[in-house]
């Protein structure tokens, strides 16, 4: 979990993000942090008219192109449950030959993920992220496919929401205050390094009805619903 706590960390200008610039920066330290090949992040609105491309940050001109059939079916409105995770993930290692197989050859990628999300306050504009690596999976010390995943899809989420703040979209950025307590910090701290609910509770000398407890106050207050968002969130604030 370090290093998901060291890649959310960069996501920490996003709060004071004033124009795209601040955007794109915050997106090559994170991919940066992650060990990413190439990077791309495209905010798409449904509108009546198609999907309009409404801002683009990439490493590298067009790298995604061959990639785009991978984003279709998760930009799609349809077909998809409330909270279900639009993701896709490609590897050279994979059973079933795919179409961008030989591309990822050509850019010496291992594998690739590409996903979809919505903002916080889920609307009709998404942000695509894509991501080439240069590993296939978890071996040798590498990050483990579902909680990369679930991590870039969280910050895909708070890079919209950075996005749909700035200036130019007219609207007005939330400022609310949260204060944790001392021991809600010290429950998602431990949180934020992989220790469970049981396992901080030896650690604290607590019960673990009441790490459970604390971390759900601290759920509430930073407005999330489990330890990864809230771990995540409170890095964000500088809260943690």
């Amino acid at each position: 979990m370090r290093f998901a706590t060291r890649a959310l960390r960069t996501l920490r200008p996003l709060i004071g993000a004033s124009c795209p610039a601040d955007i794109d920066k915050v997106v090559r330290e994170f991919a940066a942090e992650l060990d990413a090949m190439h990077y791309v992040l495209g905010i798409v609105q449904h509108t009546p008219g198609g999907d309009v491309l409404r801002w683009l940050c990439e490493d590298a001109w067009r790298w995604w192109e061959a990639f785009r059939p991978e984003f279709s079916p998760l930009v799609a409105a349809a077909g998809w449950r409330a909270g279900q995770l639009r993701i896709t993930w490609r590897t050279l290692d994979d059973d079933q030959f795919f179409p961008v197989h030989d591309e990822l050859q050509r850019l010496r990628a291992r594998s690739g993920l590409f996903l979809v999300a919505d903002g916080l306050r889920p609307g009709d504009t998404l942000a695509c992220l894509g991501l080439l690596f240069g590993f296939a999976d978890s071996t040798g010390g590498r990050h483990a496919h579902a909680q990369l995943a679930d991590l870039c899809h969280h910050a895909a989420s708070l890079l919209l929401d950075a996005y749909l703040r700035l200036p130019c979209q007219e609207r007005k950025p939330e400022c609310v205050p949260t204060r944790l307590s001392a021991r809600e910090q010290e429950c998602l701290r431990w949180a934020s390094v992989g220790k469970t609910g049981g396992e901080t509770a030896q650690i604290l000398g607590v019960s673990e009805r009441t790490v459970n407890f604390h971390l759900g106050n601290a759920f509430a207050k930073l407005r999330v619903n489990n330890k990864q968002a809230a771990v995540a969130q409170a890095i964000l604030r500088g809260l943690l």
